[in-house]
């Protein structure tokens, strides 16, 4: 069969490592977090907007991989003291600095909850816990949009330690495994969706939505791109999940997130041209920072802000404003470029 025959071509091919910076992911990357913001808004025809974190997720795994990869390449072996470091310098300066303020503007804006609540989310955010936190027994009050942080970080103290162990098999073999972990997680994800009692239950958790991660490992390893009109093929999927789906249908906890798993995957691998330029590199410089701060400004603005345009341009904007200047003033100082993934 032809699927089969380029299957096996695939596996039986070695892998290549590919630059490091790829510009025509930044436009993937920007135009994921303008969903989430629009989603956010509640802006209309886009009941599957909250898929855009899958496409982070998979964009994620592919950067991350590639990096390791690249190391490895190199060194023969991978310092995971020096990766783990990399991830906190590019990672928690902003954090920190946006949980700074939400303490400070908690009292003035969300005072239904106490301050001590405030204060416990944003220590557990701080720990890359924040997804666990209602295992203790804790609600989470406002900052539920960090939990992506949080499974991303503790997939990035798993997968460089089961990485090596990985690479250590034959190319075949390797491919083989890390694409059994993403079926085992999807299959995971959606037995709990089914049987758990709840469905959505597994929303915030790593072990069921590690999938995108491995499956951007998975197409890392691969070291291929497929032709540019492979990439319309992933943008029409990924449009009928952010359109399709919501969170109020069994079936988008039980498959939704595959689809747009696998859009976000042909995308990355056909890096479409258009989606690379100064433009849509500014805006994926600033991409962390508005995921950040758009959410808690959203959510200040939302006893005088109804619509969901204003909501976008006032909310939005503020955030991108906060973005930036985290970006120009605080995060720059802790990492270079070449390692800003």
């Amino acid at each position: 069969m032809p699927c089969m025959s380029f299957w096996r071509r695939i596996m039986n091919k070695q892998t290549q490592v590919l630059p490091t910076y790829l510009p025509s992911l930044d436009g993937l990357r920007a135009l994921a977090a303008w969903l989430i913001v629009l989603y956010h808004a509640k802006a209309p025809m886009i009941s599957g907007g909250y898929m855009a974190v899958d496409v982070f997720l998979v964009l994620s795994g592919f950067l991350i991989t590639r990096l390791l990869m690249a190391e490895n390449e190199s060194t023969g072996t991978i310092n995971y003291n020096a990766f783990t470091l990399r991830r906190l310098r590019r990672l928690m300066p902003a954090l920190l600095l946006m949980l700074l303020a939400y303490l400070i503007a908690a009292p003035f804006f969300f005072d239904y909850a106490p301050w001590t609540s405030h204060a416990r989310d944003a220590f557990w955010t701080s720990l890359y816990v924040i997804n666990y936190a209602t295992v203790f027994g804790d609600k989470v009050v406002l900052l539920g949009h960090v939990w992506t942080l949080a499974v991303e970080m503790q997939f990035y103290l798993i997968w460089p330690l089961l990485f090596l162990l990985i690479r250590k098999a034959p190319v075949r073999v390797s491919l083989l495994v890390v694409f059994a972990l993403f079926l085992a997680v999807t299959g995971w994800r959606a037995w709990l969706a089914t049987y758990s009692g709840d469905v959505w239950g597994f929303y915030v958790r790593t072990d069921a939505r590690a999938s995108g991660l491995l499956l951007g490992a998975f197409i890392a390893m691969l070291g291929r791109r497929l032709p540019e009109a492979w990439g319309w093929l992933g943008f029409l999927l990924l449009g009928f999940a952010f359109t399709f789906f919501s969170t109020r249908w069994l079936p988008s906890a039980q498959y939704g997130f595959t689809v747009a798993e696998v859009g976000a995957a042909l995308i990355i691998l056909s890096q479409p041209r258009w989606l690379a330029g100064k433009v849509w590199t500014w805006l994926a410089l600033t991409s962390y920072g508005l995921y950040l701060w758009h959410y808690p400004i959203m959510q200040a603005l939302k006893p005088w802000i109804e619509d969901w345009r204003l909501m976008v341009l006032i909310g939005g904007g503020l955030g991108l404003l906060c973005a930036m200047a985290s970006h120009y003033w605080l995060e720059r100082r802790f990492y270079q470029r070449r390692v800003a993934q």
